[in-house]
């Protein structure tokens, strides 16, 4: 939905609103939020899971929109990628129910940490970063970190390039 062009206060003039428009290119701000719809991209309240791990965590959304968009006809039947915090994942019954995938250490992601304990290793490179999983994805939750932003970048990499299309597939059927 295009809205009509609007002046810029005069205390935003000079910065550029792109990002903004991008993000509600992919995903409106008036869209109604259901979380039977959702699905969840859990990162940690904390300043370091921000830095490092939201970004990551979007790039994974934006990945599984286009895997959507080829794979899946009808829109209403695609989940929608949505990321946020473990605070808000772990306090909503009803997003507990979703299929999730959360990113970061279980130091800052809460998250991580209650799945780290109930999912097994789908990947794992010692001492740097692992992938948890069950890959028939009869509990349709995936968990990854590194012990720094490279290594989940890696985590992150392996996932989307090995393990995706079929976690995805196996939510989408």
């Amino acid at each position: 939905m295009q809205q009509p062009s609007q002046p810029s206060p005069s205390h935003t003039q000079g910065l550029a609103d792109s990002a903004i428009d991008a993000a509600w290119a992919m995903l409106s701000p008036d869209l109604e939020l259901e979380n039977a719809r959702l699905l969840p991209i859990v990162v940690g309240a904390h300043p370091r899971s921000e830095v490092a791990d939201r970004p990551l965590a979007n790039r994974l959304a934006v990945a599984i929109r286009q895997w959507q968009r080829a794979h899946v006809e009808r829109e209403s039947a695609r989940l929608i990628p949505l990321v946020m915090s473990d605070l808000w994942y772990l306090n909503d019954q009803e997003l507990l129910l979703q299929p999730t995938i959360t990113i970061g250490e279980p130091s800052h992601n809460a998250a991580s940490a209650y799945y780290g304990t109930r999912l097994p290793k789908a990947y794992v490179v010692d001492g740097k970063l692992q992938v948890l999983a069950d890959l028939a994805f009869l509990e349709p939750s995936v968990t990854m970190w590194g012990v720094d932003a490279h290594a989940t970048r890696t985590a992150l990499d392996w996932f989307i390039a090995r393990q995706m299309p079929a976690f995805l597939e196996s939510i989408h059927s």
